[in-house]
């Protein structure tokens, strides 16, 4: 990708016109990282809860399945872990040095945890089949608190959304790239938009066969929110980039990364791999 640059005297104004390639690559694949790790955590919970209320679970790529318990309880396990991880990740951003490959891809970690946890708290009253609706229905709860959790959960979505757009706008090459609202959109598109669609169908191969787990087919709706952030970026003028060119290297560690993933979930959790020790082997 090309770069405008202009000199006058001693000083040299970099105006870039477009993202490099690296940092759109290293942002799609980071995005894709967050949605397999935010599954993966999800069914994690309701394994763990599974054991904790003296039962079993078998993890497979796209989900999980639960035996010897009786109460539906355990589905809350998934949002509870999702919720933890998330804030827990999220508290630990401000403390990531720099603007490089790790960071970003620790804020899509964060964006997609806690997406994950939002959207099951946002369908309970909507799909009484949901792994979050299923567990509520074991509470005696008052009439209408499902439509307050729910509200929550879509409150907790839209901030999610709109605050990711500042945290998107600090990884500019230059501060010239984010200078107006027409310029700050077009670089949340590149940076959050597309890597988040990308990203949908970039997944796929992880969660596949999708065996009725319903994962593959919602996958194209985790881009749904960073429209939200798009919106946003227009009006965030608190965020500024540095005043020299800052290059994204090729995210070539994060890509391997992505292959050993593949790897171990096609290869190994594809099978099934119950989470109780005494049952390994």
């Amino acid at each position: 990708m090309t770069a405008e640059v202009s000199v006058s005297g001693p000083l040299t104004t970099e105006t870039i016109k477009r993202i490099g390639p690296s940092l759109v690559v290293a942002s799609t694949l980071g995005s894709t990282l967050g949605i397999v790790v935010a599954q993966f955590v999800d069914d994690l919970g309701d394994a763990i809860l599974a054991l904790i209320l003296g039962g079993n679970a078998v993890i497979y790529n796209n989900r999980v399945d639960i035996t010897g318990v009786s109460s539906d309880l355990v589905w809350a396990g998934g949002f509870l872990l999702c919720l933890i991880v998330g804030f827990m990740a999220l508290f630990s951003y401000p403390t990531a040095r720099g603007h490089g490959v790790a960071r970003l891809t620790l804020l899509w970690m964060v964006l997609h945890l806690l997406r994950q946890a939002f959207v099951q708290a946002v369908m309970v009253p909507f799909d009484a089949d949901s792994p979050l609706a299923l567990a509520y229905q074991t509470l005696e709860a008052p009439a209408g608190l499902d439509y307050v959790l729910a509200a929550g959960g879509a409150v907790g979505l839209l901030l999610v959304a709109l605050s990711a757009a500042a945290a998107f706008l600090a990884f500019t090459p230059h501060d010239k790239m984010i200078s107006t609202g027409r310029k700050r959109v077009t670089f949340a598109f590149w940076i959050a938009l597309v890597p988040a669609i990308a990203a949908a169908f970039l997944s796929i191969p992880f969660f596949v066969p999708d065996a009725g787990s319903g994962v593959v087919p919602a996958l194209p709706l985790t881009a749904v929110i960073f429209l939200a952030t798009l919106a946003a970026a227009h009006g965030t003028t608190t965020v500024h980039g540095p005043e020299d060119l800052r290059e994204t290297p090729w995210p070539w560690g994060l890509g391997a990364t992505l292959v050993v993933i593949l790897l171990f979930e096609q290869l190994v959790l594809r099978g099934g791999v119950s989470v109780n020790p005494m049952l390994w082997g």
